[in-house]
């Protein structure tokens, strides 16, 4: 099975699963617990420096956050790698940088010893009224928090040797702060760990909707030529947040709004005036449609 079936699988079987963090009811509140892996080969190319490597663990795991609506309380991280000594100060520095520029503070992990670099995340976080994917209704707006193709551009600088500009692009700030503020207006919302494309189909499928975008709407990174739109649609990695919400109900932001939420389930994608069905693809572990990784 593919990672996403199997996730399906964990969703189905698992009844906290399958948001883009488990909701644990608490004291009149919510907790919101989630976990991410990232490891050297899949998820660092070639010139990716320890304090991005510690940095981007870290904001993965707040980005789940951020796409409940939730407020981060405080992230773990664990290193594991064949020499701790030479990742340990750069990774601390960046996941701790991270933690602070998202508002909330590193609180703990582990260490170990491994073939091969891994970093595991750990985040809590808490939301009074938390997003989930499955909210959206027919009649309501798609947006998304911001531009996409950071990934995708940051992989070609990589590839370039362009190394200073990759590894900045790489560090992301994830979305906290617009995340939470959507809490009370967004209907639907995930963040976008795999590609639009897949993002997409995701929130068709839990709210039992379908979405309409329209192309020439999405916003690209300065940088990136509608050329390779294509590729930055089912390329995946930029953690920007896409949600829904009727339409006048959300508060000031940066929001792009980039389609429409109607009744028949799949997802459609509006090119020069004509509607295509849009593929179920994108960035899975072991498999990427388009530039790899290790590009």
């Amino acid at each position: 099975m593919s990672e996403w079936e199997l996730l399906a699988r964990i969703a189905a079987e698992v009844p906290r699963a399958g948001d883009d963090c488990a909701v644990i009811p608490f004291r009149g509140t919510n907790l919101l617990l989630t976990i991410d892996v990232l490891h050297r080969s899949a998820d660092f190319p070639a010139g990716t420096d320890f304090y991005t490597m510690g940095w981007r663990a870290v904001a993965v795991t707040l980005s789940d956050i951020a796409a409940m609506g939730g407020e981060p309380l405080g992230v773990e991280l664990a290193l594991s790698a064949p020499d701790l000594d030479e990742p340990f100060t750069g990774v601390l520095r960046g996941a701790k940088d991270c933690a602070r520029a998202a508002g909330t503070e590193l609180v703990g992990g582990d260490l170990d010893v491994s073939t091969e670099l891994f970093l595991i995340s750990s985040g809590l976080g808490e939301a009074e009224r938390p997003v989930l994917r499955s909210g959206a209704r027919p009649g309501e707006r798609l947006y998304l928090t911001g531009p996409l193709g950071r990934t995708y551009l940051s992989l070609k600088l990589f590839s370039r040797g362009r190394l200073a500009k990759a590894n900045e692009l790489f560090r992301f700030i994830p979305r906290i702060g617009e995340g939470h503020s959507l809490s009370g207006a967004a209907t639907s919302m995930v963040d976008l760990s795999d590609s639009l494309a897949h993002s997409l189909h995701i929130l068709s499928r839990a709210s039992g909707i379908g979405l309409v975008v329209e192309a020439e709407r999405i916003p690209l990174l300065p940088g990136l030529s509608w050329e390779e739109f294509e590729g930055v649609f089912y390329f995946g990695e930029d953690y920007e947040l896409l949600f829904t919400a009727p339409a006048g109900a959300l508060p000031p932001g940066p929001w792009a709004e980039i389609g429409e939420v109607i009744g028949e389930v799949g997802v459609w994608l509006k090119r020069y005036g004509q509607l295509e069905k849009v593929p179920d693809r994108g960035w899975e572990h072991g498999k990427r449609s388009g530039l790899g990784m290790g590009a």
